[in-house]
């Protein structure tokens, strides 16, 4: 084992609370367990040492490598007795085993994280029966198949049909115009041979709207299309080379009126159709996959940050007066690009917790007939998602930025953790759209509070009085109270002052043109609104929790800087609504460089609490023992240009160009 840096080592001498703590508050001490014990297995199997070199292989040779150690990966997981693999009680183990192996996404992820979970939720029981443990062992393999070339996150446009025929008890799945063609859908390309088709159900030519179909698409021996399908991969992409995302076309396909996924709405043999539950159920996949959006964020981020904080504490820049070059961690600067990634990955951690916790109460309602928190649920996947996002790529890109030139180097491993959470901000909703079904929720739980009916917990803000309390008023001081006040506040005022811009505007326009004349302001309410989300979690997680004090007492500073930060970072927006005054943002920015100095001496105990190994970041810069620029003269000497001497162009063009311009001598 290689020694530590001196300077990282004593970072970590230097902290004033146990990483370990930390950790096992982030992941309980038994989960933590299982996930060194699977890391170091995965680490030390040859099967999966290929992973790491991803980076510098072929679209094909990627692909292929991927799809081999996913069965290596399953026939290890069945060796210790996880049947099922990626699904059910074994879902934590799937889900340690797959990040270790791959250290990112995989051809089989829409599988397990999309086409698995629609049949349990949306199958009725036969059907779950019939296609469940198929899809646990493999025999069918499947994606889930929405976003079209035409249309993404605006799912009641989209076009491919599913038309019933009374006489064959069939449904004909057609693909009726060029923007029709399913388009996206990971795994679809080469791997999967089923899929669930999201198509407009047309009953003697009536629409009944979206419903989820059964398809197979490839045959299960050969592999090869089934008539009336062209389908295909959709070529390169900006990362996810991993991943074979797809295109599918369907010419009047037949499929059997038995798979129609049948637990929310049905369709009898004489073409009656009735619904079982209320429309929103259907789109329960896309809540859980926005949900696990949030969680996955928060990882990217805390990668990204731990990268970055580690080489700041390793790197050392311009000599002081001493003569001595610093550590850049120790420039405020530096400080300030790299902590405020720290905080708000932890930020998140907790965020996804709780949002995990909401999601599946909400389903335990659903299961017993009780679809009454489904509005809520949406409301805050879609904000959340769209926040969360947004956020975890712009700080990923600081955090490349804080490495300086070295960061661009895929040696960083940062370009591949920005490749990989770049397109959370499209996929399962354009960011944007989303924000303005938060806001859409919003305006609909805002006039059920002014009619004085009980909302959810997450929506009961609005319900208070938009008056400023004196605490915060003459605040010069700001503990947590005082400051969620001021998040819950600023929320408030946000759906307030855009609901109050679209009331005036429909005196003279209809509604439709009032909604786009206010989207930034629906936009902005939407963003205050998950803002204010996030730091009520976070609080709401430090204050109801018993944990180690030195390690709570670092978190509450992590806390307070991101909610200090944050309150910073939208200033516009709180003092606009007029519930800070800017002598009090000024205090708020003096609080906010103490507590980066405050902060600083745990910086790299902090992102070492995140527990990721060498494997997972797969980073020069981010090295556990600290060893940056032997990393990175050994990266070079790997470069598949370094194994000639002389390359061969030069003797095939540039000296033939030489000899050609030679003669202008």
């Amino acid at each position: 084992m290689s020694p530590v840096n001196p300077d990282l080592a004593r970072e970590r001498k230097n902290a004033t609370f146990n990483p370990e703590d930390l950790s096992i508050i982030l992941y309980g001490k038994e989960n933590l367990e299982l996930r060194r014990k699977i890391f170091k297995e995965i680490s030390e199997d040859p099967n999966f040492a290929k992973a790491k070199m991803f980076p510098t292989m072929s679209r094909d040779e990627v692909y292929e490598e991927a799809v081999r150690i996913f069965g290596a990966l399953q026939r290890k997981m069945k060796e210790h007795g996880y049947v099922k693999g990626c699904f059910d009680t074994y879902a934590l183990q799937h889900y340690y085993y797959k990040n270790a192996a791959f250290i990112g996404t995989y051809p089989f992820s829409v599988h397990t994280d999309m086409y698995a979970p629609t049949i349990k939720g949306q199958g009725t029981d036969e059907q779950i029966a019939e296609f469940l443990p198929k899809a646990e062992t493999y025999q069918h393999i499947g994606t889930y198949a929405q976003t079209e070339l035409g249309h993404g996150t605006f799912i009641r446009g989209l076009e491919t049909t599913a038309t019933y025929d009374k006489n064959t008890e069939e449904f004909v799945i057609h693909s009726p115009t060029i923007t029709s063609i399913k388009y996206w859908p990971g795994g679809l390309g080469k791997t999967s041979n089923y899929a669930v088709v999201m198509a407009q159900l047309i009953i003697d030519g009536k629409n009944y709207g979206l419903h989820p179909f059964m398809c197979q698409l490839r045959d299960l021996k050969t592999h090869q299309p089934l008539a009336g399908i062209e389908l295909g991969d959709i070529n390169r992409k900006f990362g996810y080379e991993v991943v074979d995302n797809g295109y599918l076309r369907f010419f009047h396909y037949r499929i059997p009126r038995t798979n129609m996924l049948m637990r929310n709405a049905k369709v009898s043999k004489d073409g009656e159709f009735s619904r079982q539950a209320i429309p929103q159920v259907t789109y329960l996949t896309m809540s859980y996959v926005r949900m696990g959006i949030v969680q996955e964020v928060a990882t990217l981020l805390a990668q990204a940050a731990t990268i970055a904080t580690r080489y700041s504490a390793v790197r050392r820049q311009t000599a002081n007066s001493q003569g001595i070059e610093p550590q850049i961690l120790d420039y405020q600067t530096q400080q300030m690009k790299v902590i405020p990634a720290i905080c708000t990955s932890y930020a998140f951690f907790f965020n996804g917790f709780e949002v995990r916790k909401i999601y599946d109460s909400v389903m335990a309602a659903v299961e017993k007939g009780d679809v009454s928190r489904l509005p809520e649920m949406h409301s805050l996947t879609s904000g959340l998602k769209a926040y969360c996002s947004d956020v975890s790529c712009d700080l990923v890109e600081i955090c490349r930025r804080s490495c300086g030139g070295h960061g661009y180097s895929n040696a960083s491993g940062i370009t591949r953790i920005y490749q990989l959470l770049v397109p959370c901000c499209t996929f399962e909703g354009e960011n944007t759209v989303l924000y303005l079904q938060c806001a859409r929720s919003l305006m609909k739980f805002l006039g059920k509070a002014q009619k004085g009916e009980e909302l959810p917990s997450s929506l009961q803000f609005l319900g208070h009085l938009p008056d400023v309390p004196p605490e915060l008023m003459s605040a010069v001081k700001f503990d947590m109270s005082t400051l969620m006040t001021a998040f819950q506040l600023n929320a408030l005022r946000s759906v307030l002052h855009v609901a109050s811009e679209l009331q005036t505007a429909q005196k003279k326009v209809n509604y439709e043109t009032a909604w786009n004349n206010n989207l930034q302001g629906l936009v902005e309410a939407a963003k205050m609104y998950s803002v204010y989300l996030v730091a009520k979690f976070f609080v709401s997680a430090l204050s109801a929790s018993q944990w180690e004090s030195r390690a709570k007492a670092v978190l509450t500073q992590v806390c307070e800087f991101y909610l200090v930060n944050n309150i910073l970072d939208h200033s516009g927006t709180f003092l606009q609504n007029d519930v800070l005054n800017p002598s009090q943002a000024s205090l708020l920015r003096t609080r906010r460089i103490e507590l980066l100095a405050e902060l600083r001496p745990n910086a790299v105990a902090l992102v070492d609490a995140f527990d990721y190994p060498d494997r997972l970041l797969n980073s020069c810069l981010g090295r556990y023992d600290g060893n940056v620029y032997e990393a990175l003269y050994e990266y070079a000497k790997s470069s598949s240009l370094n194994q000639h001497q002389v390359h061969p162009s030069f003797h095939k063009y540039v000296k033939p160009m030489r000899e050609t311009l030679k003669s202008q001598l």
